[in-house]
């Protein structure tokens, strides 16, 4: 008698090496890698706002805006000082040169004609023809000539020396108000710092900040 033996067929799983995954399910806050509070640097009421929370925005990119209507006023108040401040110094760099030269230029020929009368006489009185008091007439008459040319000389030094220098500290003064305007108009303008998204928008148009 031939018996055949073979094992009973029983169910198999294969085993395999593979990584263990687990999910965790909370509850949490995201916070930002980095978070920058921007604000104001003048005190003013808010014109416009032109962004949302959760909107993203690019460096330089307006968030908020001041009014600005006096600030601009200034502004060209301090740009019509400085214009105004220019032409003065132009002004006396032309037309105070000129006169200042003119008045030298008659002295002189005033005391050129005064010294060739005092030749003239001169020879006039070592002729004969004139008397010594004549010649102490006209030597008086040169003399005032030359203080006469003297104190145009010296009223052009000092037109060239203070009354410019008074003329450029004040345009330099009215150059650095309008810088300052300028300057006070632009922090009227809040721009982004950075490319970000806008976490929080705590103020709306017509407040005070």
């Amino acid at each position: 008698v031939w018996v055949s033996l073979r094992a009973p067929a029983v169910p198999a799983i294969v085993v395999e090496a593979q990584p263990l995954v687990r999910s965790l399910l909370f509850s949490a806050r995201v916070a930002s890698a980095s978070r920058v509070d921007v604000g104001a640097t003048l005190t003013g009421r808010v014109e416009s706002v032109s962004v949302l929370e959760g909107a993203r925005v690019q460096r330089g990119e307006t968030l908020l805006q001041l009014e600005s209507s006096e600030l601009r006023a200034a502004l060209e108040q301090a740009s019509a000082s400085e214009a105004q401040a220019a032409a003065r110094l132009a002004g006396l760099k032309s037309t105070g040169r000129s006169a200042a030269a003119a008045g030298v230029a008659q002295a002189d020929s005033v005391l050129r004609a005064a010294q060739a009368e005092l030749q003239r006489t001169r020879d006039l009185v070592a002729s004969g023809f004139l008397s010594e008091a004549r010649m102490d007439e006209v030597s008086r008459v040169l003399a005032v000539a030359q203080a006469q040319r003297d104190a145009a000389v010296a009223q052009r030094q000092a037109n060239d020396g203070t009354d410019l220098a008074q003329a450029q500290a004040q345009l330099a003064l009215a150059q650095a108000a309008r810088a300052a305007a300028r300057a006070r108009l632009e922090q009227a303008t809040l721009a982004a710092p950075a490319n970000a998204r806008v976490l929080v928008r705590s103020v709306e148009p017509g407040q005070i900040v």
